[in-house]
């Protein structure tokens, strides 16, 4: 079962669909050795902004109104193009998450249409369905788990020991533990405006000639991950999940260094995560492949503490940006009709 929010319509027949879903922090993939027949296995969070938001109805324009979201067409003409029918179908982006930003944009978009067009036209396809169909899930669970259920997600990585890899890679990694993030542990953006993550063609580069990490560390942070960090979510226990984030991140960081020249992308995050580590606050790293960083806090006074002395320091840089927020412990919104 998942946590998605369904809003009932009394219509006989949908007319339109309205999704709303949010972004995501993934923390890192703890497995990127691979010899034990899974491959990267990443543990993430959903929050509870930013959100992108749009509505799927019957027409037979694609209308995309939020700065001419190219993606969006080829979304719902892959979605055609997989079920193998034609139907008329408009899209209107009301907002949307930041792209190649690290908070998992174009996940959350292709489920966001991919789940608009399920639920107007009556499909009965599963989310791990409509993934496979936009090509998302392909390395990490986080985004599909998050959309479905919030929280904090831990997915098992993609199985390499299957016959057909166009086969392996059409099946999203198993979400295998799933927990509400403590609602008082504030989380923290930092977003470089004037920097992107890798993406596309660079990405597929990138992964395709990293070399695989050594067995200890992929060990070492499975330990971490199973009887540090999930043990702590459950406990509540900040000092613990933040010793387990920081051996996540230092490990992560250090095995993509190569590709996005230095342990962070952004040269201003970096200056501000190491100023936060200076401070004490080591729950802290990089999302994805950035340039966004993130920052949990242990209470409020701590986190507006940081934020104000953040926002003193680092002025200069002007695009380097901070929002405070809360992670989300429920799936996307879906408002029929």
């Amino acid at each position: 079962m998942n946590n998605l929010n369904l809003i009932p319509c009394e219509k006989l027949q949908l007319q339109q669909v309205t999704v709303t879903t949010t972004a995501r922090l993934h923390m890192g993939f703890v497995d990127l050795n691979g010899s034990k027949g899974r491959m990267f296995g990443s543990l993430g969070v959903a929050l509870n902004a930013p959100a992108t938001r749009l509505t799927v109805a019957r027409g037979k324009k694609t209308l995309n109104v939020a700065n001419g979201d190219d993606c969006v067409d080829k979304i719902v003409e892959n979605i055609k193009k997989k079920l193998n029918v034609e139907l008329d179908i408009s899209v209107e982006i009301h907002e949307k998450i930041t792209e190649h930003a690290g908070l998992g944009s174009g996940t959350q978009m292709a489920l966001a249409i991919g789940t608009g067009i399920n639920a107007l036209f009556d499909l009965n396809l599963t989310t791990a369905q409509l993934a496979a169909m936009t090509s998302r899930g392909r390395r990490s669970g986080i985004g599909i788990g998050t959309f479905e259920q919030g929280g904090l997600v831990f997915d098992g990585g993609r199985n390499t020991y299957q016959n057909n890899p166009q086969e392996n890679n059409r099946q999203s990694p198993p979400i295998i533990a799933r927990h509400d993030f403590p609602q008082e542990w504030p989380i923290l953006l930092m977003m470089d405006n004037d920097d992107q993550g890798i993406f596309g063609d660079a990405e597929l580069q990138a992964f395709g000639t990293l070399p695989h990490a050594d067995l200890a560390t992929a060990q070492a942070l499975s330990h971490r991950v199973l009887m540090q960090a999930l043990p702590a979510i459950v406990e509540r226990d900040y000092a613990q999940f933040s010793q387990a984030i920081h051996a996540l991140q230092l490990a992560t960081g250090a095995y993509f260094s190569a590709a996005q020249g230095g342990h962070y992308k952004s040269a201003k995050v970096s200056e501000a995560l190491g100023y936060l580590n200076t401070q004490g606050v080591i729950c802290a790293g990089q999302s994805s492949w950035g340039p966004t960083g993130f920052a949990i806090f242990e209470n409020d006074d701590i986190a507006n503490k940081m934020l104000n002395q953040l926002q003193q320091r680092f002025s200069k840089f002007g695009q380097l940006r901070f929002q405070l927020m809360r992670a989300k412990n429920t799936g996307a919104t879906i408002q029929l009709g």
